[in-house]
């Protein structure tokens, strides 16, 4: 945390002055932020100085990056600007693992010729979950995802799915992305438990960004008895074929969206609109956010991603990811698995294909109807 605040004196002093804009990137002072997003910190309290500290050096990120002219994306504000590292970490914890006794694979079928844009508008996607300071993204992409697969497959009959009971509620004795609640598990784990146990809805279980008691609504000998998941349509779930391009594109043109996992790298975090481009072959994965398409602009390929860090995040809390057509080549190594990605006794480093390893594991509930 401390290396946040290593900036000199004379940077924090005149931070405030003034508005900076880059080709339409807003940076209001840091008394604006703080009024808009309403934060509570006493002026010239330590912790205004460490969270203004931590501010003027995304803004310096945001300002370097913006300058550049062949930019795809450009940075801005929105509320993640005052977190400080290990705040940002809490994001995270999710985990592209499924051990092969939850798996439920249904082959693919043959690939055939895609639509060139698909975007899935339904109220699953325009509901922009925030998950706050917990290390959820693999419960809200879960609950996202059986939301939007329950809506195209029940119609009227669609339900909702709480993120907060699976938070409480979903084991994870083999510390898979993390020990499980706010500190991470994956949305394999997520979607299992659902299939055989069920889970309430998200008005019934509202979400709190906290690991909370899971109660007798989640008793897992009742919903057993009662066979869960076909109570509403669900019939498992699937994992696609790893680091390939094709079948995730379709995957998503044909059946809805899709559970991917991410680097959740610095630059992400002031990303305010454009097709993102900024991760290194290798890298990290430890974010889990929702593939709910796939398009082109300009001549530049993207995926298009639903994330959970509320509507002031990205394009109005989605964002563009650069697709290539070489994506399936384009591959490196995480080599820090234990840092958000890896079980007990996983692999020292996995190879992980695509912008940010997009490729690299991804999940799809299966709905009958």
């Amino acid at each position: 945390m401390a290396k946040s605040y290593r900036l000199l004196p004379f940077i924090l002093m005149c931070v405030p002055l003034c508005l900076h804009y880059v080709d339409g990137a807003e940076f209001p002072p840091f008394d604006q932020f703080i009024q808009k997003y309403k934060r509570k910190y006493a002026r010239n309290s330590h912790d205004y100085q460490q969270r203004l500290a931590v501010y003027a050096q995304r803004q310096e990120e945001a300002q370097l990056h913006n300058s550049n002219p062949s930019r795809k994306w450009t940075a801005g504000v929105n509320y993640l600007w005052d977190w400080t590292e290990s705040e940002l970490d809490r994001l995270h914890g999710w985990h592209p693992h499924a051990a092969t006794d939850v798996m439920r694979r249904v082959a693919l079928q043959q690939q055939g010729q895609l639509p060139r844009k698909v975007e899935w508008n339904l109220n699953a996607t325009k509901n922009i979950r925030t998950q706050g300071h917990c290390g959820s993204c693999w419960a809200v992409t879960a609950a996202t995802l059986l939301d939007a697969h329950s809506e195209i497959h029940a119609g009227e009959n669609a339900r909702t799915f709480s993120a907060q009971q699976l938070v409480s509620c979903v084991p994870n004795p083999h510390e898979c992305g993390g020990n499980g609640g706010c500190k991470g598990a994956t949305v394999e784990l997520a979607l299992d438990y659902v299939w055989k146990y069920g889970v309430a809805q998200d008005n019934d279980v509202p979400y709190m960004a906290t690991e909370g008691t899971c109660g007798r609504l989640s008793d897992p000998s009742s919903f057993m008895q009662r066979k869960a998941g076909h109570n509403f349509q669900m019939l498992g779930w699937r994992r696609l074929p790893q680091n390939e391009y094709e079948p995730l594109m379709q995957a998503v043109a044909e059946n809805g969206p899709v559970g991917v996992s991410i680097a959740s790298i610095r630059q992400l975090h002031t990303y305010l609109s454009g097709i993102f481009d900024s991760c290194t072959a290798d890298c990290v994965l430890n974010h889990a956010v929702t593939l709910i398409g796939y398009g082109e602009d300009a001549g530049e390929k993207y995926w298009r991603i639903q994330n959970s860090w509320g509507t002031s995040w990205g394009e109005g809390g989605k964002m563009r990811l650069l697709r290539r057509d070489t994506d399936n080549d384009e591959c490196g190594l995480d080599t820090q698995p234990h840092k958000g990605t890896a079980c007990k006794g996983d692999p020292e480093a996995v190879r992980v294909c695509g912008m940010c390893g997009v490729l690299y594991d991804s999940s799809i509930p299966v709905f009958t109807g």
